[in-house]
């Protein structure tokens, strides 16, 4: 749980509505703001500390115990607070970057030869996860096209090829990288009615029917 001393946040901009000087001796004025990054007590001595931000740069200040002016107490006399004001990575844009960082950054490396071994299903899904993100749209149909016609012991390839291709594009629907994005919710959703078509019955159609549409919930399509 995060410290809190009177009506203070972190997190949270602050307006001064008193002159005053911390225990180091730093002045500071009436309407002057900052943002508050940290709060602390020493519950010893219950001396308080505070982190903010103010004109570009950190500062620390440091109130003690039996000081006058902030304090325990008394910080209502001497600040007023204001909105809120988190941290960029706190944000949903910093939240996404962060992901969009962390996603590519984990992007397989390039296996430039094509994967014939259906016994490496996984690595060749790996391969055209790597073409894809490079921007190799071609060769990445390429593999797809092996991997659908290699011998399918279990019959489920079809199947779990188009759900590989929409869990990447799903990875990659809060991010800048559209054009990837829409290459693999194209072909793992083409896949998936390309599955739904070999039905056999109109039973086994409406069967079918609930994974394809699962899959289009899953990765919408984005506006131009």
């Amino acid at each position: 749980m995060a410290t809190t001393i009177d009506h203070l946040r972190i997190d949270h901009r602050v307006r001064i509505l008193r002159d005053f000087s911390d225990a180091n001796g730093r002045k500071y004025h009436v309407g002057e703001t900052a943002v508050i990054r940290e709060m602390n007590v020493d519950w010893i001595r219950f001396d308080l500390s505070i982190v903010w931000e103010r004109d570009g740069r950190k500062e620390s200040l440091l109130f003690r115990h039996a000081r006058k002016g902030p304090g325990n107490g008394r910080m209502r006399e001497y600040f007023e607070v204001e909105e809120r004001v988190p941290l960029p990575e706190d944000t949903i844009e910093g939240r996404r970057a962060r992901k969009t960082a962390e996603l590519r950054a984990s992007v397989p490396e390039l296996v430039e030869a094509p994967i014939t071994d259906p016994q490496l299903y996984a690595n060749a899904v790996a391969r055209i996860w790597a073409l894809v993100a490079r921007n190799r749209f071609e060769e990445a149909e390429q593999q797809i096209q092996l991997i659908l016609e290699a011998p399918d012991e279990h019959g489920s390839r079809l199947q779990d090829l188009a759900d590989d291709l929409v869990s990447l594009a799903a990875a990659y629907l809060h991010t800048p990288d559209g054009e990837v994005y829409d290459w693999f919710r194209d072909r793992g959703i083409g896949l998936w009615y390309a599955w739904g078509s070999q039905a056999t019955s109109g039973g086994e159609g409406t069967v079918r029917s609930g994974p394809i549409r699962a899959a289009e919930a899953r990765v919408p399509q984005r506006s131009s």
